[in-house]
């Protein structure tokens, strides 16, 4: 009667590897190896994303794992603070708490404990999709970490502006002790295996540099900092004068978005623009001197985003002002003040 039953139906699929299967397996594999964790992985979702989708759903205060890939191919990995924190809890302590951990703002130390795990989901995810001779197995050969990056807005100026093929799985730590998110994002058609191997340190910072300095930075000229009250502050309209100390003018602070300066210089003009002339740092002797950059200030007029050559830069003058030129309307008003 058994064999009746089954006579027409096609055999049983079991032990057949698709890349969902690859992947659960290679998650608790690697939590085994690595940590001594038990990690159950539940349903993987397969998905074709652009760089701006997959950045609008990171979860919160992620572990972003930049992965080096063939022919200096980038990808990423994601890790939700969840999983992170039943990481660092079973390597430190030998046991993962069993509640939800707080987000976090992970560290560089966060992202060491976990380059291991992170490496070998990877190198086993390659080797069974490999040994199944599945068609997307080079679309997942040779990719391992490479650095943490320290926010989300370091993904779209890292990674190329491309498709990516998305695998995103919820993760069960230490029976049901918490539960995490993880996602690897990689090129969705890799580029050829280039001439620099996977371990080429010099290849990977080459890589890296073309696009760190291909990438836009914001800086802000700062002039000066001063309190007021909040009356003071709903007072402020359309041609109210703020009284700025004179040294504001030689000793402008050049900061980034965060507000740490990374520069100082000299507020002057340059091509009929205003520009900021720098000034060499006491370690760096006079490589910087000579340089120029655009200002933009609070009060002043946005100057060109292109630098200006050193020779078109004001020199040194002993009155700050002189640099503006004679036109009264195009001076700030600076006095005394405190």
């Amino acid at each position: 009667m058994r064999r009746k039953a089954g006579a027409g139906r096609p055999p049983p699929e079991i032990g057949q590897v698709t890349p969902e299967k690859a992947l659960r397996a290679a998650v608790a594999q690697a939590a085994q190896d690595v940590a001594a964790l038990v990690a159950v992985a539940g349903r993987v979702v397969e998905a074709r994303v652009t760089l701006e989708r997959a950045g609008e759903a990171l979860p919160e205060q992620p572990l972003l794992a930049l992965v080096e890939g063939p022919g200096g191919g980038f990808g990423l990995v994601v890790l939700d603070a969840q999983a992170v924190a039943a990481l660092i809890e079973m390597q430190t302590t030998g046991r993962v708490v069993p509640r939800p951990a707080e987000p976090r703002a992970p560290t560089r130390t966060d992202a060491v404990m976990c380059a291991d795990f992170i490496d070998r989901v990877l190198e086993s995810l390659e080797q069974r999709v490999g040994e199944a001779g599945l068609d997307l197995a080079p679309a997942l050969t040779g990719y391992r970490y490479a650095m943490a990056l320290a926010e989300p807005r370091a993904v779209a100026m890292t990674l190329d502006d491309i498709a990516y093929r998305s695998f995103s799985v919820s993760v069960d730590f230490g029976h049901g002790a918490k539960t995490g998110q993880l996602q690897i994002l990689l090129p969705q058609d890799p580029p050829g295996r280039g001439a620099r191997a996977l371990g080429d340190a010099e290849g990977f910072t080459e890589a890296l540099q073309d696009r760190v300095m291909a990438a836009k930075a914001h800086l802000v000229a700062r002039l000066a900092r001063r309190r007021i009250t909040l009356a003071e502050l709903g007072a402020l309209q359309v041609g109210s004068e703020i009284t700025l100390p004179r040294a504001a003018l030689s000793e402008v602070a050049l900061e980034d978005l965060e507000g740490r300066v990374v520069a100082r210089g000299r507020l002057g003009q340059a091509l009929g623009h205003r520009a900021l002339r720098l000034a060499a740092p006491a370690d760096a002797g006079a490589s910087m001197a000579g340089q120029g950059v655009a200002a933009a200030g609070l009060s002043l007029p946005v100057a060109d985003t292109a630098p200006a050559p050193a020779a078109a830069l004001p020199g040194p003058d002993p009155d700050p002002l002189a640099a503006f030129g004679s036109d009264p309307d195009a001076m700030p008003s600076v006095d005394d003040g405190p």
